[in-house]
Parts: structure tokens; C-alpha cells; sequence
């Protein structure tokens, strides 16, 4: 059955949309409040939602254009009598599907919602994966797709680091789409980009009136999240005093607007990413140690794209089909300009290879994307299979160690270096062989026992 959710402040229209849609195959749902209706949204399976423009308050169009980037697998479609221009392109931006213009013709609007159900159920998960499901030869990440089939039907919160670009929020979305809650929203939120100030009404909501500017109430993302999963990027930037109430709705589960004193119960999933080391931030004082191990159920740590370049081939083949829209149909990539792909050492990741590949598609005359089609940056920094930007790296490190009041007291320069290189270089050869020693002491030329010995000196078992 079709269910269809309809919010209009007018209680005739809801009459006229409820009696003239319904049927055996079509449930329909009415609301005159976008509080009401966001609570629908959240707790039922919605497939189709008509929202009207002018409600009372509120603008339909900034209510669409936050709804369709939570409740992915609704529909939504706009409803007005003021057929201006701006209003259908604003529509259309917000991320409406149509324009519905009142008086209501009801035989077109049972077509176009026959139209969108026979559309929704030719479509089936295929519409994520064909974001990310695409063929692997890296070690690690076959391992790191076991294991998101181990848990996505469990409710553990994971925690996802790596470098920026490597797809973090990808990792995440998978794990929703594969769980039970697939059905439920996804909601993301990037704890750097938003405000200090405005951050805790973002994730908790507010009541009206509990701050200068709240006009009205507002659910927080936690609440728009309540039976899907929560997605919180850039975890470390959080503020200890944010992490400590974090911390208590996790633990209590439920969450308590601001200018509230109604705790209103979650069933959510949390999975975080940081593309820096929580433990040493914890070690630091930086991250709340209760919080760190509240979140780090089970860890997921992706290796960068320079650690897995057999993908590269794959991964540029996938985004030259994504960006067919760009008139790639047909487009093909020449061996000289994989070459040079290969040989960066990429230090943005997989966002900056889509990046370059969307810039080389527009550069393109023919069907093939050739050398002279790539940015020029991509041979600048490469060098020597980018040992010079490598080389320029330690050696600013070398100059900061040596500029080091503490280390230049104690004359231990050289051995405080060789320290800071020697550990990552060994935590390196240990992913990338998923912590097989003998084949990482083969990496690192030198022998199993050498190798046991400096892990137990660098305090790496």
C-alpha cells in the first residue's frame, strides 16, 4: 500500500485530498502542523508527502528542503495556488519531485502518484549502493566490508576514523542502509561546521522562547533521527562541555530540548567519524574518556587512497559513470593519464580523485580523457611518485623537532625523530597486512623478532 502524508493548514483541503485518494491501495495520512507531520514522518514509512507553501508560520519550501535530506525515501511534492516562477523553482531546489497547483485536478494527482509508485518500486537499494558498491582489491577493505555486514543488523555504535576524504560518511550511510533501520532516517550532522553557540540547539531542538531568535519550537537532530541512525562527523571538534551532555543522552537514552523539562525517548543509533586519533586526544585531556568509550564500541579505521591504490582504476571508472549527466557517455580514461593517476599520492583521498575526475570529464574534447586533460596540480606534487612533497613534510618535521625547547635542552634530537617516524611507519605495514607480522616485517625490511621489539618499545602491543 501507498502511503501518502499530506500537510496543509486548511482543513477543507486535507477533506478534499483524504476522500479523493484514498483507496485499497492508497493510505492517506493529514496533518495541519509541521510538528505533527514531522512526527509521522519519523515514526511511519511515508512514501509520498505533499507539503503546501504558505502554512501558518512556516514556509513549506524550507520544511521540503530540510525533510527530503532526512527521510530519504520519501517523496515530496509542493502544493499552491501562486504558480509563480520563483515559487516552482525554489520547489525544485528545495528537492520537491513537482508542483501541484490548487484547485486540485484529482485525476492527474492519482496519475502522478501512480507514476511515483510504479518509479519507487522499479527502484530498490540499487539507488544507494550504486554510490559505493563497486568492486575492492584492497585487503583492508574487504575486511572493513565483512565486518559492516557483521554489525549492520546489530544496534552497536561505531566509530569510523580515517584521513579527510576517504568517505567516512559513505561507511556510515552503508551501515544504515544495510540495518533494519534502512527505512528510518539518516541524519547527518558535522560537528566543526556549525556554530559554538548554536550547536546544542541543533542537536537537542529548542523550545519557543528558550533563547533570542527561537520563535518557535524545533526538534533537535537527535529527534529527527529517532529510529534511524545519527551520523556525528568531525566527533573530536566537540567541545568538552557538548561531549559531557552527549554523554548523558547516550546514556539515559532520551533528549531534552532547550527551554524544556520534557525528556522525550530515543531509539537511534549513533555511528561518529574523526579523521583524528580520539585516544591520544583522550590522553591529552581534549575528549571525555567516558564519552570515547561510549562511542567506541567497534572501530572501522579506512585506509587512505595512496594505502589502497589497486582501487584506483575501479574508482575512476565509477566516477566517470556517476558523472554521465556531464556527457560522459561512452567516455573512456587513456593509459598515460591512469599512469599519472597512479602516481599521485593523493593526499585529499577519494573526494579529491572524484574532484579531479569531474574536472578532467569537462576538460575532455573526444571520449577519451587523456594526459593533457588532468589539473596540472597532479603533476606538480607527484615528483617522484610524491617523495617530494613527502621529503618536504620531514623535513618540516625535523625543523619543528629541532626548534623544540625541550628536545634541544636534552641534545636527543636525532632520537626523538627517528621515534615520531619509526611508529606510524610500523602501525602502516601492520593495517596493511591486517596485523600480520611476518608479512609486515617483509614490508619493512627487517626481521620478525626486530620487529616484535621495537612494538614492544613503542608500546604498540
Amino acid at each position: 500500500m501507498l502511503r501518502v502524508l499530506v500537510l496543509d493548514d486548511e482543513e477543507n483541503i486535507l477533506w478534499v485530498l483524504r476522500e479523493g485518494l484514498s483507496s485499497k491501495s492508497i493510505e492517506v495520512l493529514t496533518s495541519t502542523s509541521s510538528v505533527e507531520a514531522r512526527q509521522i514522518l519519523r515514526d511511519k514509512s511515508v512514501d509520498i508527502c505533499l507539503v503546501d507553501i504558505f502554512l501558518n508560520n512556516e514556509n513549506g519550501i524550507e520544511l521540503v528542503d530540510e525533510w527530503s535530506k532526512i527521510y530519504r525515501n520519501t517523496v515530496f511534492l509542493i502544493m499552491t495556488a501562486q504558480n509563480t516562477g520563483s515559487n516552482i523553482i525554489n520547489s525544485m531546489k528545495a528537492g520537491a519531485i513537482d508542483f501541484v497547483s490548487k484547485p486540485f485536478d484529482l485525476e492527474y494527482l492519482k496519475e502522478k502518484l501512480d507514476e511515483i509508485k510504479r518509479d519507487k518500486s522499479s527502484k530498490n537499494v540499487a539507488s544507494f549502493e550504486d554510490e559505493y558498491d563497486f568492486q575492492t582489491s584492497n585487503k583492508r577493505m574487504i575486511e572493513i566490508y565483512k565486518t559492516i555486514g557483521r554489525i549492520a543488523k546489530t544496534d552497536i555504535n561505531v566509530l569510523i576514523q580515517g584521513e579527510t576524504g576517504t568517505g567516512k560518511e559513505v561507511i556510515a550511510k552503508m551501515i544504515h542502509e544495510k540495518s533494519s533501520r534502512c527505512s528510518k532516517p539518516f541524519v547527518a550532522i558535522n560537528m566543526a561546521a556549525i556554530p559554538r553557540e548554536l550547536l546544542e540547539s541543533e542537536l537537542f531542538g529548542h523550545t519557543k522562547g528558550a533563547f533570542t531568535g527561537a520563535t518557535g519550537d524545533k526538534p533537535g537532530k537527535f529527534e529527527e533521527a529517532n529510529g534511524g541512525t545519527i551520523f556525528l562527523d568531525e566527533i573530536s571538534e566537540t567541545e568538552i562541555s557538548i561531549q559531557s551532555k552527549l554523554l548523558r543522552v547516550l546514556q539515559e537514552k532520551e533528549v531534552t530540548r532547550l527551554g524544556s523539562n520534557r525528556a522525550v525517548r530515543l531509539d537511534i543509533r549513533v555511528v561518529v567519524a574523526t579523521n583524528q586519533d580520539l585516544e591520544e586526544l583522550v590522553k591529552e585531556k581534549k575528549f571525555r574518556e567516558d564519552l570515547y568509550y561510549r562511542l567506541n564500541v567497534l572501530t572501522i579505521n579506512l585506509p587512505s587512497l595512496r594505502e589502497r591504490k589497486e582501487d584506483i582504476p575501479v574508482l575512476v571508472n565509477h566516477f566517470i559513470k556517476k558523472y554521465s549527466g556531464l556527457g560522459t557517455d561512452g567516455l573512456n580514461i587513456s593509459n598515460d593519464a591512469m599512469d599519472v593517476l597512479m602516481r599521485y599520492n593523493w593526499p585529499g583521498n577519494i573526494r579529491e580523485l572524484e574532484n579531479v575526475i569531474q574536472y578532467s570529464i569537462v576538460q575532455a574534447s573526444g571520449k577519451v580523457i587523456n594526459k593533457n586533460n588532468l589539473p596540472s596540480r597532479i603533476f606538480e606534487v607527484n615528483g617522484r611518485n610524491g617523495q617530494d612533497s613527502l621529503s618536504k613534510q620531514l623535513k618540516n618535521l625535523a625543523a619543528e623537532i629541532i626548534s623544540s625547547e625541550v628536545i634541544s635542552d636534552s641534545n636527543n634530537s636525532y632520537e626523538e625523530y627517528l621515534k615520531i617516524v619509526e611508529k606510524p611507519l610500523i602501525v602502516a605495514a601492520l593495517e596493511k597486512t591486517l596485523n600480520n607480522k611476518s608479512e609486515a616485517a617483509k614490508i619493512l625490511g627487517i626481521n620478525r623478532n626486530t620487529l616484535r621489539k621495537k612494538m614492544k618499545d613503542l608500546k604498540l602491543e
